[in-house]
């Protein structure tokens, strides 16, 4: 098998430029001293609101363009929390907004540096699930008419938003072949009540798609337990890392990001190990 594309998330938080270029530059220190390949940059709706070139200005620009790692950009992860306008919002005016915004950042961004992978996020559950699908079917088809072969892909949610229900993701992945998609696994277990049964019955159904795994996000869980524990913490009943890994973690392209640790480098090692076993096992 090909070494796994591994990547991490640090959940760097803005406090302001010059903190924020140090961070930066810390971040990718460490994702090339232990190689990763991808660094995964959060964009959620606050930073957007006080505006792009308030965080991503010339010099931190400047930064991503000397890395040698590849970049992800997650949006709007705090979108269900918020309300905020998506890309899945079966009212076409509200969806309107939200394509405005994201043609605002896809145009910031691939002026400036190109990033490998927008990650975007469904919004609250206000509709039955297909007209939330066929909004973000012709969301996504609009973006891609201004920007063919744009990298994109849709992340499963928490409770009480769209794409919650491993059913309604496999449901989605049936509809199209254009859609790719990031799975969370903790929320994934979840979705399903932490039944193991369930849970790797949707995995085999969702191995027939592993060519279109943008991301899998591994965090760990277990029935009663957080959606987001680290993969080296031991859990009573926790997620068969080994049987994720075999029905969709074999796709040479897919990303293995960790979500869980941060900037440390002593957990992000941790993570790569168990991920490795998982691979091997």
């Amino acid at each position: 098998m090909p070494p796994l594309k591994t990547g991490f998330n640090p959940r760097i938080v803005p406090r302001d430029r010059k903190h924020l270029i140090k961070q930066l530059r810390d971040i990718v220190a460490v994702a090339n001293r232990l190689e990763f390949q991808v660094v995964e940059l959060n964009l959620d709706s606050v930073m957007y609101e006080l505006g792009l070139r308030t965080f991503f200005d010339a010099d931190l620009i400047e930064v991503l363009n000397d890395a040698p790692t590849r970049f992800h950009l997650n949006v709007f992860r705090d979108a269900s929390d918020r309300n905020w306008p998506t890309l899945t919002d079966p009212n076409s005016i509200d969806r309107s907004v939200a394509l405005r915004q994201f043609v605002q950042i896809v145009e910031f961004f691939e002026q400036r540096h190109t990033i490998e992978m927008y990650v975007v996020h469904p919004g609250r559950q206000m509709s039955a699930d297909s007209n939330h699908l066929d909004a973000l079917t012709e969301s996504l088809h609009t973006i891609h008419s201004l920007f063919p072969g744009l990298p994109i892909a849709v992340e499963n949610t928490n409770s009480g938003a769209v794409l919650h229900a491993m059913d309604s993701v496999l449901a989605m992945l049936d509809s199209t072949a254009s859609i790719r998609f990031a799975l969370h696994t903790g929320r994934a277990f979840h979705s399903v009540d932490a039944n193991h049964v369930a849970f790797e019955a949707r995995l085999d159904y969702l191995g027939q798609f592993a060519d279109r795994m943008a991301e899998i996000r591994w965090h760990n869980t277990a029935p009663g337990q957080s959606t987001s524990i680290p993969l080296h913490i031991g859990l009573e009943r926790g997620i068969d890392l080994h049987r994720v890994m075999r029905s969709i973690g074999r796709n040479p392209g897919t990303v293995h990001m960790i979500d869980t640790v941060g900037l440390n480098p002593a957990g992000l090692i941790r993570e790569v190990r168990v991920l490795q076993s998982a691979m091997n096992g």
